[in-house]
């Protein structure tokens, strides 16, 4: 069985598509950097309207390197560092691992399931996330949208995996993400996935709750339900 994370609002308790549950990277970036919070979030990551021809989109998409895209921002909120500290800043500031689920990942790997990241990023973040937060001890790989070439709520996202790792319409691979019109998405290719809004989502899923109940000390050990 394959089973897919999202990492912001899922892996990572930070942003989440229900507001009252984020938990905001940049909540002290002015005290901190002197970043006008408010203006930087309008000019990089774009209002609710038009977030396709914000800065960001175009790094998550792969079509713009990040750092670059910051170096024009940057000057005009306020911000007079060098670009370097401030992606540290960002990455470090958004790393709250959500250990409940990621206990539930490790005990999936050792109960045969394999296990992905299927996330929006851009590649400077997707590689700390693998690399300098651990992720790739816990998972089997990382999709991002930025390699993909397309935003997360394409449904094209997901069909670049199913042919990435050959996976069939039987197979329905578990998908868990905390925006449902992403969760739609997925769900037109073919995935079983679901609206995550806690770890109890993954854990009392029906296709993983008997074998997760019962345990395991052997990668393989415990059967899954089929789909």
């Amino acid at each position: 069985m394959k089973v897919f994370f999202d990492v912001d609002g899922v892996l990572i308790d930070g942003w989440h598509a229900d507001s009252l549950r984020r938990n905001p990277w940049d909540a002290t970036i002015k005290q901190d950097l002197g970043v006008d919070r408010q203006r930087f979030q309008r000019l990089f990551f774009g209002v609710a309207s038009a977030r396709s021809s914000a800065p960001m989109f175009e790094c998550v998409t792969g079509r713009r390197d990040l750092k670059n895209a910051l170096a024009e921002i940057l000057p005009q909120v306020g911000y007079h560092g060098d670009v370097e500290t401030f992606v540290r800043y960002w990455f470090e500031k958004d790393s709250k691992i959500n250990q409940d689920v990621l206990r539930l990942v490790r005990r999936l790997r050792i109960l045969g399931a394999e296990t992905y990241i299927a996330t929006g990023q851009e590649h400077y973040r997707a590689a700390y996330l693998w690399n300098d937060l651990g992720f790739s001890s816990a998972f089997d790989g990382i999709f991002y949208s930025a390699r993909i070439g397309l935003p997360k709520k394409d449904p094209g996202f997901f069909e670049a995996i199913n042919r990435s790792l050959d996976i069939v319409p039987e197979e329905r691979p578990l998908f868990f993400d905390d925006q449902s019109e992403i969760v739609e998405a997925a769900k037109s290719k073919g995935w079983d996935a679901t609206t995550f809004t806690s770890a109890i989502d993954i854990e009392l899923h029906p296709r993983l709750h008997r074998s997760l109940l019962d345990g395991g000390t052997e990668r393989g050990k415990q059967p899954f339900l089929t789909p």
